[in-house]
């Protein structure tokens, strides 16, 4: 194990940007049932290259698989705060959806659509109020959708034809 870890730290001193070295040294101590070390390197990975999806989706499905949802929360709002892409919100509400935090799911919406102005997103936000029941609520985030994306110059209608991508 000593000689692997050398190697694959030496690699990485010569390469930090390699993604593929950070994912073979973190799938190697996962094999080798080493969580403490795979959380280690994959914190390491985030902290170096942030931008890099692939590393906080990877780290998060490890913790979630180890039941670990403190964690899974606190490295999603880490993520979040690089304002990632809208695939990245999407994963991060459906978990708090699928753990039955409702509020919380509403929260992260809250920052999703403020961080991602664009009609699909308000347009999933308001749906995702539909489906809790929520009428009331739905109709407001509708109207400040409208009202944000008239700000901004872009309407509801703006860009979203023909979309109905599932949630």
């Amino acid at each position: 194990f000593e000689r692997a870890r050398s190697i694959y730290e030496r690699s990485l001193d010569v390469d930090y940007k390699n993604q593929g070295i950070w994912l073979k040294y973190a799938e190697f101590e996962v094999r080798n049932k080493n969580v403490n070390s795979t959380r280690n390197i994959f914190d390491r990975a985030i902290q170096l290259l942030p931008r890099v999806n692939q590393f906080w989706f990877k780290y998060i499905h490890m913790e979630d698989i180890l039941a670990n949802y403190a964690s899974v929360r606190q490295l999603y709002e880490r993520w979040m705060e690089w304002e990632p892409g809208v695939h990245a919100w999407n994963c991060y509400v459906k978990w708090e959806i699928r753990n039955c935090e409702i509020e919380r799911a509403r929260s992260v919406y809250r920052r999703f659509v403020m961080c991602h102005r664009i009609p699909k997103t308000w347009l999933r936000f308001a749906r995702f109020e539909e489906k809790q029941g929520e009428i009331a609520r739905a109709r407001e985030v509708y109207h400040q959708a409208f009202e944000v994306l008239d700000a901004e110059g872009g309407g509801m209608g703006e860009g979203d034809e023909g979309d109905t991508a599932a949630d």
